[in-house]
């Protein structure tokens, strides 16, 4: 079985290193011994003509390993630039990734190739070389639009706060106005609050690999709970709810479910008008539970659906002051960890649906 395994994995090149290396050291090795042959067969012809004794068999063997030592160390030596070429470009390629310029792109040589995946194992680096580039070079851009995000996210809150203590400050206003402005200062202080507890658990989740799923849990129950927690927060807007679904007992991580109910939730009411339904829907089916969250909101335009698990991303401007944008991305997060996965689907108008699979 081992070898049958190994024979398909050498399918995938046209020729493996090692056969390379064998074929060229050994046409090296058949071309500098027959040329040291004729050499020395030709001398002997053309310049010796004495007897043919063990001391003269000796001095031609010595001549013969002599001259295949020089020819083979010569041939050996321009053959190796061929060799090593394509270890050069990659260490040159290499070099420039370690030096944070993450657009290396080593090239490959497609006509070599022919009708097989790789080459060679060289060629097979080069293209995990040019996909590792690659990652790297959209994560960079990542991380600097990330800390750009944050740099504006939490100067907009700290901005207020200055402006409306400065005016505080100053004096001279009614009871009224001071209650506003403070109320104001408030607002702004929980929202920077609410930033860096999600940036923090933003960070958390991105260094996690391991979920231990130790909880028995009533989701039914999670979600109840989640529609009277935020019926509260949302206190000022009137919504209905159409709940099915029967008991749902899984085992997982008990956190880590609630923050997915409670943000995707959020995010319903937060879009959807007044005296609108929200459905709430959840099954176990073939050992995976099946949630689906389903609005009559705004919607989302298809432009914007691919964006909206993104970290920081708002689809919509007016909303920019309740939240920043990290909901829905610590939602894929966790459902990723727990070896789900979420999908979106929505139309500007008529609203948007929200399904959550996880295995169970």
């Amino acid at each position: 079985m081992q070898k049958q395994a190994d024979k398909t994995e050498n399918r995938k090149y046209r020729m493996s290193l090692r056969i390379y290396f064998s074929m060229i050291f050994s046409m090296i090795l058949s071309t500098v011994c027959i040329f040291s042959f004729i050499f020395v067969f030709a001398g002997m012809k053309l310049l010796y003509h004495g007897a043919i004794n063990m001391d003269v068999v000796f001095i031609v063997c010595l001549i013969i390993c002599v001259l295949n030592m020089i020819i083979g160390s010569l041939v050996m030596w321009k053959g190796s630039q061929h060799l090593t070429k394509p270890i050069g470009v990659m260490s040159k390629e290499v070099k420039k990734v370690a030096q944070g310029d993450f657009k290396a792109y080593i090239k490959r040589n497609e006509k070599y190739r022919g009708k097989y995946e790789f080459s060679n194992e060289i060629d097979e680096l080069a293209v995990n070389f040019n996909k590792m580039a690659s990652e790297l070079n959209g994560m960079d851009y990542m991380k600097k639009d990330f800390v750009s995000n944050v740099a504006h996210e939490v100067q907009t809150p700290l901005a207020a706060i200055s402006g409306f203590t400065e005016i505080l400050l100053t004096g001279g206003l009614t009871k009224e106005e001071e209650q506003e402005y403070l109320s104001l200062v408030n607002n702004e202080s929980l929202r920077l609050s609410r930033l860096c507890k999600n940036m923090m658990n933003m960070s958390r989740l991105d260094n996690q690999s391991i979920v231990v799923k130790k909880d028995r849990i009533r989701v039914d129950e999670q979600l109840r709970k989640c529609i009277i927690m935020l019926s509260e927060k949302w206190s000022d807007k009137n919504r209905n709810y159409e709940l099915d679904f029967d008991e749902l007992t899984v085992q997982s991580d008990a956190d880590l479910l609630m923050q997915i109910w409670s943000n995707l939730i959020d995010n319903a009411i937060k879009y959807s008008a007044e005296n609108t339904t929200i459905w709430i829907s959840g099954k176990i089916e073939d050992g995976v539970l099946i949630v689906n969250i389903r609005d009559e909101g705004f919607g989302i335009s298809p432009k914007k659906q691919p964006k909206i698990f993104g970290k920081f991303y708002q689809g919509d401007e007016s909303h920019k002051k309740t939240g920043n944008g990290l909901g829905l991305a610590i939602v894929k997060k966790i459902v990723e960890l727990l070896g789900g996965i979420i999908a979106c689907t929505s139309e500007e108008g008529k609203g948007t649906n929200m399904e959550v699979r996880i295995p169970v």
